[in-house]
């Protein structure tokens, strides 16, 4: 026999009256969710539930912090402060070191001079032979050579010749001459006749580079020493002394000379003679194109018996020949007799 089936209305009262199916729930939760009370207001107003959004990271650098105008500008100050000082009291060191390096350099240019001029001496005395000068006055190179090259500074002389204004500077005697520089590496007194005659020479005696000559007449019985001599541009006349510069222009030739006996400014002094040298102090400033000057200190030999290549030779006197009747003639005509 088969079983009456139920219906449908059956079943479901079955059901809700605690039968064997249970009752599906009324809303279907999720089984994780990060916000249950927004789901649950979502399905219940009937809205869609939101998609799940996933964050995206700046991975763009931070913006440089912007620096303050006033460490700009304060750094600037501080370096050119700096600057300025560092440079005053460079400049400052240069110009000394610059100073000392010339007195130096000129120091060991006189040393050199010395030292070859002194080789030079030994060489002539170790061969035997015997120099122009020495055959000239006698006197050996020593006597004759440098007393003035020595250890003191070189301090340059100013030219003018305005003698109130001139100063003999400390240091021993140096200048220009001839447009170049002129360093004495020797000084000496000559007999030229009547006249005793400093020079102050840069080179060889005999044929010297760069030299002055300063004709002294001393008056009658006057020692050479102790003299001191005041001469102005305007000054003229016996009294005022020749003075003559020579120079090379060119090494392989003879020195060229000029002469002034006066508009020169000059200021001499000459210390007692000792052991034959006399001290003494110069400046002398010539009136020439190149403004020659020469100022400082020098020791100077006395050479005595001496000929200078400066001295002319004295003419020789010939016994006149006997008169003739050609010469009586002329004499008659011209009234001076003929010359022979």
């Amino acid at each position: 026999m088969v079983p009456a089936q139920a219906s449908p209305s059956a079943a479901t009262t079955e059901g809700s009256s605690g039968g064997l199916a249970p009752k599906p729930p009324a809303t279907v939760e999720p089984r994780l969710a990060i916000n249950t009370g927004h789901a649950a207001a979502a399905s219940t107003s009937g809205a869609a539930q939101p998609q799940r959004v996933i964050p995206i990271r700046n991975l763009a650098p931070p913006k440089a912090k912007k620096k303050s105008p006033l460490v700009t500008y304060g750094v600037a100050a501080v370096v050119v402060a700096v600057l300025g000082v560092g440079g005053y009291y460079g400049y400052g060191w240069y110009i000394e070191r610059k100073n000392s390096n010339a007195n130096a350099d000129a120091g060991q240019a006189g040393n050199v001079a010395n030292v070859a001029d002194n080789r030079s001496g030994a060489a002539k005395q170790r061969r035997g032979g015997v120099s122009q000068d020495n055959a000239n006055n006698g006197t050996s190179d020593t006597a004759a050579g440098s007393t003035n090259a020595d250890t003191e500074p070189l301090v340059p002389a100013v030219w003018t010749l305005d003698l109130a204004k001139a100063k003999v500077p400390s240091g021993r005697a140096n200048g220009t001459l001839g447009g170049t520089n002129y360093v004495p590496q020797s000084a000496r007194f000559d007999t030229v006749g009547t006249a005793q005659v400093l020079r102050l020479i840069e080179g060889q005696p005999v044929s010297p580079e760069r030299e002055v000559l300063i004709y002294l007449h001393l008056k009658a019985g006057e020692k050479l020493g102790g003299q001191t001599l005041n001469v102005s541009q305007d000054m003229a006349g016996i009294g005022v002394p020749q003075v003559t510069k020579r120079w090379k222009a060119n090494p392989k030739f003879a020195p060229q000379y000029k002469s002034f006996s006066s508009g020169y400014a000059m200021h001499l002094e000459l210390g007692q003679p000792a052991d034959g040298v006399v001290p003494g102090k110069i400046f002398l400033a010539l009136p020439d194109l190149t403004q020659s000057v020469v100022g400082g200190s020098f020791k100077a030999n006395i050479i005595t018996n001496i000929v200078t290549d400066t001295v002319q030779a004295a003419p020789v006197m010939s016994t006149p020949a006997p008169a003739t009747s050609a010469d009586a003639a002329w004499q008659a005509r011209y009234g001076t007799r003929r010359s022979q």
